[in-house]
């Protein structure tokens, strides 16, 4: 058996558990991905078998995927700095201190979550709802993740841009041939295609578009959520990373701007982060074996990508855990156990190589 065999006899028990409906997941490297998916994409209104070309909503994957990406490709072409502060952007923005690079590290202080939010919709209505809230602390002085902070940064991109997600398309997604990476993928005729997430009492089961309530509510593109994509697709991703921001022709980062991702922003504070990103921080789930330099970003419907730049490769694990119910908590422990075996069998699988074995 190879490592992601191992791993994927550790999402198999799970499923038989019922403790996640399935997953497709991948070890990236340079030298040949390995894909495997196991149990469901859908379990109501019928169950339907996953398959390796599934579309999982990312969720705050967006965050690191488009919005961090999108942000420093705007800071290589001059736009602004990582210590610009937003309201030089977004000028009705009150709070003078906050900086770009409080927001991509989650120490800005904006607030981090009010269900009140449910009772506004649009661009104008959301950005009015939170922009003048008080702080949850002084900018830089802590750290709280924050999605209204990425959503206020996906409005800074757009000045730029225009859209976010036209912008994306043609300047990642579309280089780097990640053809299925798209926003609102039933609008485009692509909800058959992804894995379901939520059943609620408001928008029945959740299939096509994006489940975090302040994306719908943006209709589907925003800051902080709203990406699908498959394992194949977040693998070109993760190899452009880990290429020193080119793959297969297409530069899409300066190798620069790859080493501003592999330093730590947040010393000191409950979490280690760089730039839209958790680092080696070992209070995050991603196992026992992570490596000193590395990226990990986690979706609250079940998604997460690591980027290994010691061992030169990259992990993917994406499920729908919250189908039907977020009642489905153990993708924690999940995660770190499938990290853990698919890396321990990585690792002896290059020592067996060096040894000519």
């Amino acid at each position: 058996m190879n490592a992601l065999d191992y791993g994927k006899k550790i999402i198999d028990s799970h499923v038989r558990d019922k403790e996640i409906p399935g997953a497709c997941f991948a070890l990236v490297t340079r030298e040949g991905t390995r894909f495997g998916c196991a149990g469901y994409k859908s379990l109501v209104p019928r169950l339907e078998e996953v398959s390796n070309d599934t579309l999982y909503d990312l969720a705050s994957v967006t965050k690191a995927v488009s919005t961090t990406t999108v942000v420093l490709k705007l800071i290589e072409e001059g736009c602004f700095t990582l210590d610009t502060p937003l309201s030089d952007l977004l000028p009705d923005f009150p709070h003078k201190k906050v900086t770009i690079k409080q927001i991509l590290t989650h120490t800005s202080g904006i607030c981090h979550d009010d269900k009140a939010y449910k009772a506004f919709y649009g661009k104008s209505d959301i950005w009015n709802f939170f922009k003048n809230k008080p702080l949850e602390f002084e900018p830089g002085t802590d750290l709280s993740y924050s999605d209204f902070g990425y959503i206020a940064l996906g409005f800074a991109a757009e000045k730029f841009v225009g859209s976010l997600e036209t912008f994306s398309e043609k300047t990642i997604f579309q280089p780097l041939k990640m053809n299925e990476t798209v926003y609102r993928p039933a609008a485009k005729g692509l909800g058959h295609r992804c894995a379901p997430t939520e059943q609620t009492a408001d928008r029945g089961i959740i299939c096509g578009e994006v489940h975090d309530g302040k994306a719908w509510r943006l209709s589907g593109v925003s800051g902080n959520a709203g990406l699908f994509s498959t394992t194949a697709d977040l693998s070109r991703f993760v190899l452009m990373l880990l290429n020193g921001g080119e793959w297969d022709g297409a530069r899409i980062l300066s190798e620069s701007t790859v080493n501003l991702l592999k330093r730590c922003y947040t010393q000191g504070y409950s979490a280690r982060r760089t730039l839209g990103w958790i680092c080696n921080d070992p209070t995050a789930k991603f196992g026992d074996y992570y490596s000193d330099v590395c990226l990990f970003h986690t979706g609250f419907a079940g998604t997460s990508v690591y980027v290994d730049f010691v061992r030169c490769c990259g992990i993917l694990l994406l499920t729908n855990r919250i189908h039907p119910s977020r009642d489905n908590v153990k993708i924690q422990e999940i995660r770190n156990q499938f990290h853990n075996v698919v890396l321990l069998h990585f690792d002896e699988e290059e020592r067996l190589k060096q040894k000519g074995e």
